[in-house]
């Protein structure tokens, strides 16, 4: 019964959350608070976090998400890679392959901190929250194209 409740809050939850996702323009704190809200959703549900657990692991992995961010700014070029010269080019390489083993360290420490409030099977899922996430993420972003391309259109295809 404790998780037939738990699941329809969670649904009721999502439906919220996609509704907040769907309205009008939106500041972009705003848009990241949502953002927020519906991976915290998402990952509830496909983790069946408790309430303990959840109390645990989202100071975790935000901080986590903090770190990765920050990595991945690292990765992006200074300049156009057609406008480098091949040295440029193999200095961007190298760095890529080192930031990409620091992103795996990275992982590798989250997980060690999560053994601490999760069991195995839970972080386990991690990578399949992660991706529900995303792809709902996007499926949300093309249905708020979809309607306002059909607002713009006044409605005709």
């Amino acid at each position: 019964m404790h998780s037939v409740l738990k699941s329809m809050l969670t649904l009721v939850a999502l439906i919220a959350l996609a509704t907040q996702l769907a309205q009008a323009q939106v500041g972009p704190e705003e848009k990241g608070e949502r953002i927020k809200q519906f991976r915290v959703a998402i990952f509830t549900e496909v983790l069946n976090l408790t309430v303990e657990e959840a109390q645990g692991f989202w100071p975790v992995y935000n901080a986590y998400l903090d770190k990765r961010e920050a990595l991945l700014e690292q990765q992006k070029p200074g300049r156009q890679l057609d406008g480098m010269n091949d040295a440029e080019v193999e200095e961007y390489i190298k760095k890529h392959f080192e930031l990409k083993q620091r992103e795996l360290e990275l992982e590798k420490d989250l997980v060690q901190q999560l053994r601490k409030v999760l069991p195995p099977r839970k972080i386990a899922k991690l990578p399949i929250a992660e991706r529900e996430f995303r792809e709902s993420l996007l499926k949300k972003i093309q249905e708020l194209r979809q309607q306002r391309r059909l607002e713009r259109s006044g409605g005709r295809n």
